[in-house]
Formats: C-alpha cells, structure tokens, sequence
C-alpha cells in the first residue's frame, strides 16, 4: 500500500512539475493572428521579442479570414492576440465571446474623438489602434487615357466610361469594403446604399483580395478603387502614377483594432501586447520606418505630415452597435452577395 502511495505522489509531483514547465515555457511565448501590412507584422513582433524577451511569432491574414479562425478555434486557441483590421469585426469576435476582457493602460490616451467609443463596453475587449481614411485611389496615367477628370464625389466612379476600371476587395474576406458600405449607408440609408452598390458593379471588374487590388492599380490593370488613402500614398511614394481622393462630403473611416483572443495560452504576454501596440513607439513605426501611412490613435503619438489629421476631416458618425454587430454584418454580407455580386451577374 506504501509502496503503491508512493507512486500515485510521484506521478502527481511529475504531473505538476510537468504543468508547472509548461506554464513557464508559456511565458516566453506569444502568437499574434496579424492584419497588417507583414512589414508592419514582422517589426513589431521583433520589437516586443526584443524587448520583453518573449519569443513571439505572427501569422498574417485578412481582417475576415482572421474573424473566421477565431469562430473554428473557439474550444481551441491558436494564437494569443489579434493586431489589426478594421474593429468593427473585432466587436463581433467580442459579442461571441471570442475575446478576452482588458484595457491597455494607453487606451485613456485615445484621441478625443473616439473616446465615447472606448469608454463603452466595446474598449473592454477591443482597443482601437490606428485610423485609416477611405477614399478613391486613381492610377492617374490610365484616366488621362480615358479622357476623364479626377473624380470628387462617389458618384463619379458610376460613370459608363469607367466599365470594367473598378476594383474593390471582396467583403466576406476584407474588412475594407465592409467599411465602404457602411459609409455608404450612414450617407445614403441602406436601400439607396445597396442601389448604389448595385450600379457601382456594373464597372467592376472583379473583388479580388485586399492586397491585390492596389497591385492591379498600381500595375495599370484598373483605372480606380475603393480602399484606404495610407496605400495609395505609400505606393505614390515608390513612384507609380496614383493619386488619391477623399470624395466631397462626410469622411468614411475605418478604426484598426487590437484584441485579446479568449483563452490566449500566453494571456499576460498578450496583454503586455496590447499595451505595446498603444505606445508611442509603436504607433509611430509603421510611417516613420515602413512608410505605411496610418494615423496614430493616441495623443501622444505623431502623424506623419502626409496623412490627413483627423480633427480636420468631418467624419460620418458610425452606428458602432449596428456594423459592430456579428448578426449585421453577416446579413449585409450576404445581402451584398445576393443583391448585388450574384444579382448582376445573373443579368450580364
């Protein structure tokens, strides 16, 4: 009976040695699902390896790809963080009880503007981390080739001229032409909103990825797109022939959001994270060492000279409950599918 207690305690002190090194192996640990440009995703992992000593890795993928491992993985975790992607499917991985509940210590510093949107319940779980401007990006040497001028309102891609000169990303996989729609319905209501995309597709020439349609611009392989101005000016930058346009009127905008994922394995390295992203350092990598122009979103970090600052821009006031919601936005996305993609092809 001895002889048999002594091995029950044994392999109870290995069981718990073999937790307890686990545990510690845990805590030089942190994987971050990453939806931002991989430069971007590579630097700041690098960064917070270095500095917190913390052997981090990233896996980089769209803001809907991501939102779509986080629902397969939900009994499973496979990453301890989410950096990146626009917030409004960050919200809907936190009303199904995908995330984890924490507040960055910077997250008192947001710009005043966005305040009242992390003091509700939503900063609980999702932080906003950067701001992006939507716009329309012009490949300037194609449009001289159609004889057309620069375009100043979101009207003026529905002209005839520009059949098959459009591109914009996919919706069920980019968080980008979600944010167009909801622009377009805070400005037009939803039905004129869908009639407006509805027409819109009769110039597009296909939703390819996110990444892939400022490629096809910059290549001359389209005339136009709907996307976020940072891309068009980075790319200006490297010398291709694009120009950007914030159409006249109310400002569509687009918050990127940093999220602990729920039972993150590596939980307080994710939260290390979380506070990492807000501060100063790192709100201000992506443009002054990558030329990625996104706009810091804390007071005490600087916006580069040649993004827009946006307590000059007159920004549409986003309904956060209704886009943040994963039922909405699973029923815009599937009536963008039906209304329009499938629609207009089954009469082309």
């Amino acid at each position: 009976m001895k002889h048999a207690l002594k091995k029950i305690t044994l392999a109870s002190s290995l069981a718990i040695a073999a937790l307890t090194s686990q545990s510690a192996q845990a805590e030089g640990r942190l994987t971050i699902y990453c939806t931002v440009q991989n430069q971007a995703c590579e630097d700041v992992a690098q960064r917070f390896s270095q500095k917190y000593d913390v052997k981090t890795s990233f896996i980089q993928a769209s803001t809907g790809t991501v939102l779509g491992k986080l629902k397969a993985e939900k009994d499973n975790p496979q990453a301890d963080v989410w950096y990146g992607g626009t917030i409004e499917p960050h919200f809907q991985a936190g009303e199904l009880g995908l995330l984890e509940a924490y507040r960055p210590k910077n997250q008192a510093n947001i710009l005043p503007q966005f305040k009242n949107l992390m003091s509700s319940s939503k900063g609980e779980y999702t932080s906003a981390t950067y701001m992006l401007v939507l716009g329309i990006g012009v490949n300037t040497e194609k449009l001289a080739k159609l004889g057309l001028p620069m375009p100043k309102t979101w009207d003026d891609l529905l002209d005839p001229k520009l059949s098959g000169e459009i591109q914009l990303p996919d919706p069920r996989s980019s968080g980008t032409t979600f944010t167009a729609m909801a622009t377009f319905i805070s400005l037009m209501g939803e039905e004129k909103a869908f009639e407006y995309l509805k027409k819109l597709d009769q110039n597009i020439s296909q939703y390819p990825k996110s990444n892939l349609v400022t490629t096809n611009l910059t290549r001359g392989e389209i005339t136009e797109s709907i996307g976020f101005i940072h891309a068009y000016t980075t790319e200006k930058e490297k010398g291709a022939p694009i120009e950007y346009v914030i159409p006249e009127g109310k400002v569509g905008y687009a918050l990127g959001g940093t999220s602990i994922i729920k039972n993150a394995r590596n939980l307080e390295n994710a939260k290390l994270f979380a506070d990492f992203v807000l501060s100063k350092e790192i709100q201000e990598m992506p443009w002054r060492d990558h030329k990625l122009y996104q706009i810091p979103v804390t007071v005490d970090a600087q916006a580069s000279e040649k993004s827009p600052e946006p307590k000059k821009l007159d920004l549409i006031e986003f309904d956060f409950d209704k886009f943040g919601s994963s039922e909405e936005g699973k029923r815009l996305i599937d009536k963008w599918l039906n209304d329009v993609k499938l629609a207009n092809k089954l009469t082309k």
